[in-house]
This record gives C-alpha cells, sequence and structure tokens, in this order.
C-alpha cells in the first residue's frame, strides 16, 4: 500500500513538473524573463508558486530548463533543413541562417547570460549545452556518412564552435551592434566538401 502511494505521488510530481515546463516555455518563447512572474507561472500551470520552487529551484533554473526545451526542440527543423541541402555550401549556408532564426536562440542567449555567475544553476547548463552539442555531433556524423561528405576539422570541435559562434552573434546583435547577426559568417565555421572540392 505504501509502494502504491509512493509511485502515485511520483507520477504526479512528475505531472506537475511536466505542465509547469510546458507552460514555462509557452509564455517564455515570447517573451523576455522579467516580463513572467512566478505567480503568473503557477497561475497559468494551474499550480501553486511554491511548487515551481519545489520541482526546479527557482524561477532562473525554471527559465533555462525551458530555454534548453525550447532550443532543442527548434534543432529538429534545424535537422531537416540540414537534410534537404544538396551540397556542403548550401548545408553550411542553411544551419546558419536556420539557426540565427529560430525564435528559440534568443532565448538560449539570455538564459546564458542570466546563468552566468550563478553556480546553483551551473550544473543544468553544462548539462543541456553538453546534450545539445552531441545531437549536433550526430547529426554532422550522419551528414558525413549518408552524403560521402569530408570534413576537415573535429565534427565533435565542428558542432561546438558553430553553436559558439550563433549564440555570440546574436548577444553581439542584441547588445546593438549594427549589422544584426546575419552580418556574422557563422557558415565558416563548417567545412564540409564534396569530391572534388578543395
Amino acid at each position: 500500500m505504501a509502494e502504491q502511494k509512493q509511485r502515485s505521488y511520483t507520477v504526479r510530481g512528475a505531472e506537475t513538473r511536466r505542465r509547469i515546463r510546458a507552460t514555462a516555455m509557452e509564455l517564455f518563447r515570447d517573451r523576455e524573463f522579467g516580463d513572467v512572474t512566478v505567480s503568473e507561472l503557477a497561475e497559468s500551470a494551474g499550480v501553486y508558486p511554491n511548487q515551481i520552487t519545489h520541482h526546479f529551484g527557482s524561477k532562473d533554473a525554471l527559465y533555462i530548463d525551458a530555454a534548453f526545451g525550447l532550443l532543442l526542440g527548434d534543432t529538429e527543423r534545424l535537422q531537416r533543413a540540414g537534410r534537404r541541402a544538396p551540397t556542403p555550401g548550401t548545408l553550411h549556408e542553411v544551419l546558419a541562417r536556420t539557426a540565427l532564426t529560430m525564435p528559440s536562440t534568443t532565448v538560449i542567449v539570455s538564459a546564458l547570460a542570466l546563468a552566468r555567475g550563478n553556480p546553483a544553476v551551473q550544473h543544468a547548463v553544462e548539462d543541456s549545452l553538453g546534450l545539445l552539442f552531441r545531437q549536433s555531433e550526430r547529426f554532422l556524423e550522419r551528414v558525413q556518412e549518408e552524403r560521402g561528405w569530408t570534413v576537415d576539422q573535429d565534427i565533435g570541435r565542428a558542432a561546438k564552435t558553430f553553436w559558439s559562434a550563433v549564440f555570440g552573434a546574436v548577444l553581439v546583435s542584441q547588445a546593438g551592434y549594427p549589422g544584426g547577426p546575419s552580418s556574422v559568417d557563422v557558415a565558416a565555421t563548417l567545412s564540409f566538401r564534396s569530391d572534388g572540392e578543395r
């Protein structure tokens, strides 16, 4: 009986956490961190404010979790666009253009800025970035195998460099530098070549 009660409690807790996370992703996709209150998050998710603290620790941690959830969802769109690219040059351009225009990219840059100097969320950021880099590396490896293209750099390093360039371009743009993120040559961070290309 106690085991059944514990299982029921665990299932309810997981459902509450999922509902809070889904609500946060919806609210933070289009709104700034400071424009969404814990009370609004709780009301929209149908929970009490202390449940957000219980499941995520803080609004900062929830924002970071939601930001990475949004980004990882958008990377599916990124990979679909990349799979349609017929040439290495097109692949570089499509991946760069898509990554820079995904709605989640600006959210994740804000989340990374929020996480800086906040030890309580560093582990979550490291884990989420690690997952993003591994998924990106696997995608680039599949492209290389399926197309028979060559690449003159380590694919793991290429994935990290690509995302660092994307985040950096958006950050510079958010800081008010003229030209926008598209003026940064993110595509140049990738170096796939087909047979006959030098």
